[in-house]
Formats: C-alpha cells, structure tokens, sequence
C-alpha cells in the first residue's frame, strides 16, 4: 500500500468514526470492511439514525425538547382516615414537557417559540381526596380511575430585542406568574408558599367545607400560578431589576416588579406584583349582572436570602386578595415563612434542611353564591412543616422527604351580601363554627430533562 493510500483510508476512517459517535451506537462488524460496498453501508446507517431522529421542519429555528417528571408517595390522616397515594405534585410545575426554540433574525432580535404540555388531571396531589385517589376530570365523559389528562399550558411566540426587551403573545405566563414564591434555599420542589397544592381537595373533617376554603381559595393557596391568553411584555435586565407587565383575555391585567442580586456574601431575590382579575387559569368571577363593582384584585410578592458562605437562607412570601365581588368584605391575607440551610454535604448537591409556616386569614367561603345573595363566612388557618431536600446535580434531580400540619377553623358568622343595591342591606347570622386538622407526608422526587 503506497503512503498516499495509506493517507486517504486514514482520513477515510476517521470520517466513519466521527459519525458513528454523532449516532451514539456502533456500526456492525461488517462495517470495518472498506472493500467496495463500504460507501453503501455507510449511507444505510446514515438513513437509519435520519429515520429515528427528532426532526425540525427547517433549520432555522432551533428546537428543544426538555420538561420534568414530579411523583411521590402521599400519606395522609385527615382525622377520620389514613392512607398513601401516588400522586403528581404541582408545587413547581408537577409533569410535563415541553418544546422550545428560537432563531436570531440579527445580533440584536430573537424571535422564539414556547409550547408546554402538562399533567392536568391523573392523580396530582391537589385534586385527589379521601374519598378519590387519581382526581379524575369530572369534566371528560367516560373518564375513569387512573385516567390522566394533558393539556396545552402554554402555547406562545415572542420577539426579544436585547437593549429594549421581550414581547410575548399568546398562552403565557403572566407577569405576576411565580412572583410569590422566589427561594434560593432549594426547598421549593416541594415546599413553597402554594400551600394548597398538597390536600386542598379533600374534606375538612368536622367542617362543611373543603381544606380549599379554608386555605383562601385556588388563587391564594396556589398563588403562583398565573396563566392566560394574554400579550406580555418583558424589560431588560438593569442593575439587577426587571420590570414586566401583561393584558389578556376579559381585561386580565397585571405587572410586576423583580430583583436579584448579591452583596457581600448575601444573595438577594425578590419581586412584588399586582392583578387584576387574574385567578390561576383564567378569570376569577364573571362580571355580576347589574353589579359596578371591581372585579378581584391581588397584590402579591416575595423575598429571598442567602448567605453563600454557611448556606443559611430565608423566604418569605405576601398574597392579599380583595373579595370586591362579594361587597363589603375583607380581604383574603396569606403570610409564608421558610428557613433553614442548604450545604453540599455529600457531594452529590445540596442538602436543603428546613421548616416552613403559613397563615391565612379572612379566607372566605362561599356558601350560597348567586341565590338572591351570596352567604359569605371567614375561616382561617395555619400550616407548619419541615423535611430534607436532597439535590443531585449529576441528574438534574431533587429528592424530598417533608411533613405538613394543617390547622382550619370554619366560620362561625354568615355574612348575607345581596347582589342586587336594592336589596336589604347586609346582615350577619350565627353558624356552627367547625375545626379541622390533617397530617401529610410527601417522599419522592423530580427529575429533569
């Protein structure tokens, strides 16, 4: 074999193997033979890994496929029964996936595209009860136990101009999405202010109310989700601060005010929002026939601390809901706290150790709504917990173990709001008042992709 031969079956060579490590498998044996046939078992291959690849229909824009899976075991005493379910919890997204992509138009402006598929009934740990342990969706006929739902979260474009910011158009996060519960500690997989995401469908035992009502209803227990069919726009970062705002479907309208940072040896976050007529997925209430009133308002916001040389971090969080379409009525108020530390002990992540406690107060629970007039009673409630979060960065994974206490007090008074101004005027009336409490262990994990 003369040197230049020798040359090109080299080059040769070391071209099969680059795309046979771009394949991630190994050819057969019989494709080490450059004999003749070499060239038409290489483009066999080729046309096998083309035909099981993830495809993009033009190579301009990118595409990114990645998501999360969240599953756990749920032990639970509400006072009348125990038990242990599988469940999905939503405390941070639950499970879903999603596609992603974006493609430079200049150096200067992105456009890109988001679409999230997600869990939206099977099991998730808000939607199963004593009496359910999948939480079917009572709105798909023929749905049975063990059924899971997805659902289209979010399905949206945006033009991004560096030096002037993001504008985003279609289902989206709104601007105030997540602002409650920022936290640098890394419990927040499983332990943030969306106190309602562990039980809240199940009964108050002793009450005639569900733990939804007295932890202040979907938007204050679940305070962080916020998603419509809406426009938003989004500021650049500058000097630590981001400003954003959104406006959607039926006058949905909020903004919101972030930061981070870090100052001598502390790491800051935190932001501040407020909404109107936002209430998780979509509109809170719809307009009362008649009625001039404002329509739900929220103010909401959070903070984050941590000291990067001990690990040692603390949360808190602020949701005020205004009852306005019930009339007179006091606002809904939830307090969050979470401390503790988190140190990679293991060297696998952080150990997150921490406690947690809530309060909501003025939770109002509707007990005859649009019925000449709307029955309107205040519970309250306290929550503590506190568990171990184990992050292992190698697998983009967290593993939780964690306990919660729920303590409910049902309303004792009645208020009687009528709908109409020529009504006769509010009233009060005495009810059985009601206490409640329920124990719940959560141990599983997340896994991201």
């Amino acid at each position: 074999m003369s040197l230049q031969t020798g040359r090109l079956s080299a080059k040769y060579a070391l071209s099969v193997a680059a795309m046979v490590a771009a394949g991630g498998m190994a050819l057969p044996a019989a494709a080490a033979d450059l004999g003749g046939n070499c060239c038409a078992d290489l483009e066999e291959r080729v046309a096998e890994l083309e035909a099981t690849t993830a495809r993009k229909g033009n190579r301009k824009v990118s595409l990114t496929i990645h998501g999360q899976v969240t599953t756990a075991l749920m032990a639970w005493d509400d006072g009348d029964r125990t038990d242990v379910y599988i469940v999905d919890p939503p405390t941070v997204g639950g499970t879903f996936f999603q596609f992603s992509g974006d493609a430079k138009i200049n150096p200067n402006l992105t456009a890109g595209f988001t679409i999230q598929v997600g869990l939206d009934f099977g099991a998730r740990s808000h939607q199963v009860s004593s009496a359910d342990d999948d939480g079917v969706n009572p709105n798909v006929a023929g749905a049975g136990a063990g059924d899971s739902t997805m659902v289209v979260t979010l399905a949206n474009w945006y033009l991004d101009y560096k030096e002037v910011g993001r504008v985003t158009v279609g289902r989206i996060n709104t601007a105030t999405a997540g602002i409650s519960g920022i936290d640098l500690g890394g419990a927040n997989v499983i332990a943030n202010v969306n106190v309602g995401y562990w039980q809240r469908s199940f009964d108050a035992v002793g009450t005639a109310f569900r733990w939804n009502d007295l932890l202040g209803g979907a938007t204050v227990n679940g305070s962080t989700l916020s998603r419509a069919n809406a426009i938003s726009y989004a500021s650049p970062t500058v000097a630590g601060f981001q400003a954003a705002a959104a406006w959607g479907e039926n006058d949905i309208w909020d903004v919101g005010l972030r930061y981070a940072g870090e100052h001598a040896g502390f790491r800051v976050a935190a932001g501040i929002g407020y909404a109107s007529n936002v209430g998780g997925t979509n509109e809170v209430v719809a307009d009362i026939p008649g009625e001039t009133r404002d329509e739900p308002r929220q103010i909401k916001g959070s903070a984050s601390i941590l000291h990067t040389a001990t690990g040692l971090y603390l949360s808190g969080s602020y949701v005020n809901v205004a009852n306005e379409q019930f009339g007179n009525v006091k606002d809904t108020v939830l307090w969050y706290l979470n401390g503790g530390i988190a140190k990679n002990w293991t060297g696998l992540g952080n150990t997150v150790l921490y406690g947690e406690y809530a309060t909501v107060d003025n939770a109002v629970v509707d007990t005859n709504a649009g019925v000449s007039g709307t029955q309107v009673g205040y519970a309250e409630s306290t929550v503590w917990g506190l568990g171990i979060v184990q992050h292992i960065d190698a697998a983009a994974m967290e593993l939780f173990l964690s306990y919660r206490h729920f303590d409910g007090r049902a309303p004792g008074q009645i208020l009687v709001v009528p709908l109409a101004a020529a009504a006769v005027a509010e009233s009060e009336t005495a009810v059985s008042a009601g206490n409640s409490d329920m124990d719940v262990v959560m141990a599983g994990a997340r896994i991201r992709f």
